[in-house]
């Protein structure tokens, strides 16, 4: 790209920033009382906000936490909460989990932002969090100046692979800027180097300086951070790993019920939160094998009963009603068996039938350490145009819901209408089609790292995975080692056997881990679904705990605890181990009914 046009494109991003400042002062007026904001900045205990919900929480959370704040932190020790995305349940399940690290390292919080954000400022003050740092933007010539860096780098590199490599002391900057741009792209793939690799490049290389000092200027001994990618997430998150600085994220959805995961290399930065150690499993095995099969099984069971609560993703399979566009759409759902899918296609019997489950071709394409493909689209891509050859089997393409809901440029199903086109053996997987049905009429399942990966092995489906996921390793799952070996095995699938009992077990073992043994109660955080918020009932309700709320009972505390004396990484309910949950779990799930 000319030099003159990169240039006219950093006068295009200075003219968003200045827009961003303007949207930034005409939000602050509509969320902010300019006389209580003035009274603010003399004395802390006048909220400026003008929702006056929020004004209550923030005063009854700051009288909660004044008396364990009252003790100081003599070590000058912290720790750090990088705060990437705006959501309220986002971050009060980072800051809770930050304050129990406080405890129980007895040291002080300190929050990094990435922009002056008045209300979270407030939110953390709330929580005793004095100090918070904020990235600055600087001046106009100090951001031509990284501008100019970023198109120097980008154009030393001779192709993108070459450009994913790139990274400073370890801190993968290739990566983060390749992963933001597909995200906020919409776009699964790309080769060309468009403007916005250059202003998130030059972004990236601002933040990277400015958070590494803040690692090296403060004593941090953790950090709290659950978003681990994109553009600053992944700077942040690498940067404290790179310092030895253990880093420690929510697992599990954004609601009241959630474990915490210790990351404590940066060779872990791509592992996948749900990646249990080798000693959990030993753990279980030794102790409750029996009934941690038995759970998980009940668990996965439910999930394809269609139960709401046991489900991932609910449009993944299609619930009753799905948002397209705005709108509600009913789908009547059928049980049907491989004979009446074969004569819907006009497929013989006599040929196996694999699934291919697409991933989330946006969102987060680096969250594992090894893969066979760049990103889920080229997966997706390759797959195809090979399975376009193997007509002695039968396939059937599941898009991710996410195409939809993120509106994605390049969908599975304008990959599948361009690529398989007049190929009869390859279908896209029927939208009335009852979840329940599926393990009865397919032979394998196939995706690059999506739960499909973790469901199909415990009905006894061979499943091939072709990156790192959560579950890779255990025995269960077919592994290929290149490409190559990939599309070989795909070819050959028909000889492909069913997993033996060990096997089975094994998967439903995991289910029990993930859905059980982490779901930690969490009595501050009000339960409700993280992708619609109504902020005024949440932060009722938050306060309606705050009421409530006896440190005694605080059941996550606890077991954080445990996991910092036993060094575990991941954060579980002990009292599973010692059996002293499990009878209360199991009447729990022979409850959970279909409504």
């Amino acid at each position: 790209m000319k030099f003159f046009l990169i240039l006219i494109y950093f006068l295009i991003e200075e003219m968003k920033l200045n827009l961003k400042r303007l949207k930034f002062i005409y939000n602050f007026f509509k969320q902010f009382s300019i006389p209580r904001y003035l009274l603010y900045l003399v004395n802390n205990s006048f909220i400026p906000s003008k929702d006056k919900v929020f004004r209550n929480y923030i005063h009854r959370n700051s009288q909660k936490w004044k008396d364990q704040n009252s003790s100081k932190n003599s070590n000058n020790k912290n720790v750090s909460i990088p705060s990437v995305f705006n959501h309220p349940i986002y971050i009060t399940s980072d800051t809770i989990i930050a304050k129990n690290l406080m405890k129980i390292f007895n040291a002080n919080g300190i929050a990094l932002l990435d922009n002056y954000d008045l209300k979270k400022i407030i939110l953390f003050k709330s929580f005793g969090i004095k100090k918070i740092v904020i990235l600055k933007n600087f001046n106009i010539l100090v951001r031509l100046k990284y501008f100019i860096k970023a198109y120097s780098i980008i154009k030393s590199c001779k192709n993108m692979d070459e450009f994913l490599n790139f990274n400073i002391n370890n801190v993968d900057i290739g990566k983060a800027v390749y992963d933001h741009y597909i995200r906020y792209s919409r776009i699964g793939t790309t080769n060309e180097f468009s403007h916005l690799f250059y202003a998130n490049l030059s972004k990236s290389l601002l933040i990277y300086y400015q958070t590494n000092k803040f690692f090296k200027k403060y004593k941090i001994i953790a950090s709290v951070q659950s978003e681990k990618q994109f553009i600053p997430g992944a700077i942040f998150f690498q940067s404290a790993l790179v310092n030895g600085i253990n880093v420690y994220s929510r697992i599990g959805p954004a609601n009241n019920r959630f474990g915490v995961k210790k990351y404590s290399n940066i060779n872990e930065r791509y592992t996948g939160r749900g990646r249990f150690s080798k000693k959990i499993y030993d753990l279980i095995d030794k102790k409750i094998r029996r009934v941690a099969v038995e759970i998980g099984g009940e668990v996965i069971k439910k999930r394809f009963e269609n139960i709401p609560q046991y489900k991932t993703w609910p449009e993944y399979y299609g619930l009753q009603e799905f948002t397209k566009k705005g709108k509600k759409v009913k789908v009547e759902k059928k049980n049907i068996t491989k004979k009446d899918l074969c004569n819907r296609f006009g497929w013989s019997l006599n040929s196996p039938i694999v699934a291919i489950f697409a991933t989330d071709l946006t969102d987060g394409v680096f969250d594992s350490s090894w893969s066979l493909f760049r990103d889920r689209l080229t997966w997706l891509r390759e797959t195809l145009t090979e399975i376009k050859k193997i007509n002695n089997s039968n396939w059937l393409i599941k898009p991710h819901p996410n195409d939809e809901v993120n509106r994605v440029i390049t969908s599975t199903v304008s990959e599948v209408d361009k690529i398989c086109r007049n190929c009869n053996h390859i279908q896209l997987f029927p939208n009335d089609i009852a979840i329940g049905s599926v393990p009865k009429f397919i032979d394998a399942a196939v995706t690059i790292q999506g739960s499909a990966g973790t469901e199909y092995p415990c009905f006894g489906i061979p499943t091939f995975i072709t990156a790192e996921t959560t579950i890779s390793g255990l025995g269960y799952t077919i592994e290929p080692q290149s490409k190559e070996d990939y599309f070989s095995q795909l070819q050959n699938i028909k000889k492909i056997k069913k997993l033996n009992n060990q096997q089975i077990e094994l998967a439903k073992i995991y289910f029990f881990i993930y859905y059980k043994l982490m779901d930690i109660p969490v009595n501050l955080i009000a339960y409700m679904e993280s992708s619609i918020i109504d902020e005024k009932r949440f932060w009722t309700l938050m306060t309606k705990l705050l009421n409530k709320y006896d440190f005694r009972e605080d059941l996550l505390i606890k077991m954080m605890k445990i996991q910092a004396k036993n060094n575990d990484m991941h954060t579980i309910d002990y009292r599973m181990i010692e059996k002293t949950n499990l009878d209360n779990t199991l009447t729990k799930l022979s409850e959970d009914q279909n409504p």
